[in-house]
């Protein structure tokens, strides 16, 4: 080999190096081999930033470590590299939600269905049955169903969708918004509800719940209070799993209420 082919054949060589490792990291994303899709997605950006394919790779990071690992400290860097070095670059609002939004304190997607039951005696005196009826890129229709014992009492449908980055219920009639991202710890905001005018809290973040369907980390933990009222509720959620313990606050006391029984993720 002469010496003038050998310097062609080894730049070649590099060049289809970094093109076949951005497909390695596509093909290990079809595979559903999300945790070693992700770092290649993203050592394929930071070191070939000019490549046309750096701005996806950063995008397809991202939503892997936010949407399917759940690693929301590796997505966000990622995302604000990708608005700030491909300000050309578009994705649309609610993938970008979806990513922004880790973790998901209240995931609505279908299939999921939870069950509550009253904390005293674990939903042998009363049950909530919860499912998703419908969903969609921006929200959520979920039934609820209700029982006193093994008796069905009532129904009840309610729709969810995002606004921007705020989450939110309806119900007979009214709007509410129910959380309000990020969750940073002392935040507040105000909004109505079918109770009145509501005021609402980030209490905590970092929490730990035992409830009946097990043990939950890092849960938030939210207050919602009516005008006026001297007493409040406290709503803690998990991440990627959503609400699981429901209680009644005053001054000095926290008395719990509902509970979650149990989580399914139908297939």
């Amino acid at each position: 080999m002469s010496n003038r082919l050998f310097p062609l054949l080894l730049a070649a060589a590099l060049a289809g190096g970094c093109a076949s490792r951005y497909e390695d990291a596509v093909i290990l994303q079809g595979q559903g081999r999300y945790a070693q899709a992700a770092p290649k997605f993203k050592d394929f950006a930071l070191k070939n930033h000019k490549a046309p394919e750096a701005p996806k790779a950063l995008l397809a990071a991202a939503e892997l470590y936010a949407v399917k690992l759940g690693v929301c400290a590796e997505s966000k860097p990622l995302l604000e590299r990708l608005a700030r070095n491909y300000p050309d670059f578009r994705m649309p609002e609610d993938v970008f939600r979806r990513i922004f939004v880790c973790p998901d304190y209240f995931p609505a997607g279908p299939g999921l269905k939870w069950t509550y039951g009253d904390s005293q005696t674990l939903g042998r005196n009363a049950r909530q049955e919860t499912e998703v009826a419908d969903h969609t890129s921006k929200g959520a229709v979920i039934n609820n169903a209700f029982y006193a014992g093994r008796a069905l009492v009532s129904k009840q449908k309610k729709v969810y969708r995002f606004d921007g980055l705020g989450f939110w219920e309806r119900q007979s009639g009214k709007d509410t918004l129910i959380l309000s991202y990020p969750l940073d710890a002392g935040k507040t905001w105000a909004t109505s509800g079918p109770e009145g005018r509501l005021e609402f809290r980030v209490e905590a973040l970092g929490q730990r719940v035992k409830v009946k369907a097990g043990e939950f980390d890092n849960c938030v933990k939210i207050s919602r209070r009516a005008a006026g009222l001297p007493s409040w509720i406290y709503e803690y959620y998990a991440p990627w799993t959503g609400k699981v313990l429901t209680a009644v606050g005053g001054k000095g006391y926290e008395n719990r209420v509902t509970e979650l029984l149990s989580y399914e993720e139908k297939k």
